[in-house]
């Protein structure tokens, strides 16, 4: 009886022996589908390739920024017309000769000392207009986030105003400024102008 037991612990012995041997090569990677993958085979991906995967973080606050910009100034324009105003603010923030972020891009201009700003005196006529600035809750404002939340996760959208800094309704007579500009593209009721000699730097 003894030799009989010590016989079958040899034998289990053995066996477990021979299934860690087999392991040896095997890492566990925790998360994935497989439990088990072979060391030396798994493809290391470049951080670079990893981060160009990750979608940029956005700030709800400079979305609302963005979205509201374009509600104001193109809300019944096309999708292109919506693009157009958000890729004119855009333009803004990565020029030196504006502030460099959407918000303060949004709400450049003369203020009152209580913070309100002063009547007429703004980049965008809809946050000086002495009317309500929240929008309602409609189709419209609904795609304005959409395009918004687009332009700002695409930093390599191609720019359809050709790096326009300024625009202006068609409608209206030609501000002094526009003199002094390179008028670029007319979308929808917009006609847009970037700074003479291609630089707006």
């Amino acid at each position: 009886m003894y030799k009989f037991i010590l016989l079958l612990g040899l034998v289990i012995f053995n066996f477990v022996s021979s299934v860690n041997t087999a392991q040896v090569g095997q890492i566990w990677v925790p998360g994935t589908h497989k439990a088990l993958v072979q060391s030396g085979t798994a493809e290391m991906m470049p951080l670079s390739q990893h981060l160009s995967n990750l979608e940029p973080m956005i700030d709800p606050r400079e979305l609302e920024c963005m979205a509201k910009n374009i509600y104001f100034e193109a809300a019944v324009e096309s999708t292109a017309g919506k693009m157009a105003v958000a890729q004119v603010t855009m333009n803004r923030v990565k020029s030196n000769r504006y502030p460099d972020t959407i918000c303060k891009v949004v709400y450049e201009g003369r203020h009152h000392a209580n913070g309100h700003p002063k009547r007429d005196q703004c980049q965008f006529s809809w946050y000086c207009d002495g009317k309500g600035d929240e929008p309602r809750q409609t189709p419209a404002w609904h795609d304005s986030v959409e395009v918004a939340e687009y332009v700002i996760r695409t930093p390599s959208l191609i720019d359809i105003t050709d790096g326009a800094t300024h625009y202006h309704a068609d409608y209206i007579d030609a501000p002094r400024w526009s003199y002094q500009k390179k008028k670029l593209v007319k979308i929808d009721t917009h006609i847009f102008y970037k700074k003479r000699g291609n630089f707006n730097l």
